[in-house]
């Protein structure tokens, strides 16, 4: 039986304002309190409404059980009715699910869909397109393949492709040569392995001046319920995306920047990766030598 991706996509919210940049980020969990299934009952409703920010977000609550019983199955088809009105964050979760979970499992569906947020720009779902194309895993090892999605990963700038190209180079059978792609975008945008930032408690709020722009940028790490509030608020003053006109681009859904709801691969969904692809002990040699995720 073919192995399955160790990987939990989680939930982050970020939020702009006129001259000031705010990122709040909280997980969602399991939750069975009234609050919960309050939230989940009003999302539940603006995605009925077609809103894909909230057919998302009822998909995570329906993965990870809140404010309702867990059910992957209704996740999928809330992730896949995201991607069905241009949520590129559906496309991605949904690849995702059809990788990992044995109730819903199928791999061409998920490597579809994984392809789908790839070519509208989703890089984690290129950098993870090439791990797979590069394991034995899912198909025969696809160096092809592999190539043409890391370097995609590594043009657009992901700061995890430089740790596993080191992970790739330790592996049997490794040759540059059959990564043409790859050590182009390599050599043309050299990404340097830069150590983890110390992290904040939950109640610390960080200021760092931006050196491009006058413009402060405040991290703040928020409560759920305080993030919800704000998604279901902007989404009252929003038109469904069910309902809108087809525009013609091929830019889809919104980057995670303007989006309230951002399902991304975060660092320890990528540890996890990393030790699936490439052994624990690569894992634990890159603690050792102090660099971060």
């Amino acid at each position: 039986m073919k192995k399955t991706l160790l990987l939990i996509s989680i939930i982050s919210f970020g939020l702009l304002s006129s001259n000031t940049a705010l990122a709040a980020t909280a997980k969602i969990g399991p939750c069975a309190e009234a609050v919960c299934v309050d939230y989940f009952k009003k999302y539940k409703k603006y995605a009925r409404l077609g809103y894909t920010d909230a057919m998302f977000t009822l998909g995570e609550m329906y993965y990870f059980g809140h404010g309702t019983d867990k059910n992957v199955k209704k996740a999928l088809k809330q992730y896949k009715n995201a991607a069905k009105y241009g949520s590129v964050k559906g496309q991605y979760k949904a690849g995702i699910l059809f990788l990992n979970e044995e109730d819903v499992k199928d791999i061409d569906d998920g490597i579809k869909y994984l392809k789908k947020a790839a070519r509208n720009n989703y890089v984690n779902a290129s950098l993870v397109l090439g791990m797979i194309y590069f394991s034995k895993d899912y198909f025969e090892q696809d160096h092809a393949e592999a190539d043409k999605w890391l370097a995609k990963a590594y043009e657009k700038g992901h700061k995890k492709a430089p740790e596993f190209v080191e992970r790739m180079k330790a592996t049997e059978g490794y040759d540059a040569a059959n990564f043409p792609e790859l050590m182009t975008a390599i050599a043309d945008n050299p990404i340097a392995i830069v150590k983890a930032p110390e992290k904040t408690s939950a109640t610390q709020v960080a200021k760092q001046p931006s050196n491009k722009s006058k413009m402060e940028v405040i991290t703040v790490y928020g409560t759920l319920p305080e993030l919800f509030d704000a998604q279901l608020l902007s989404l009252r003053g929003a038109y469904p995306e069910k309902y809108a006109k087809a525009t013609g681009s091929n830019i889809v859904g919104n980057t995670c920047q303007k989006s309230i709801a951002c399902g991304m691969t975060f660092d320890g969904d990528y540890e996890r990766l990393a030790n699936h692809f490439m052994g624990h002990h690569a894992v634990v040699a890159h603690k050792r030598e102090g660099i971060g995720w």
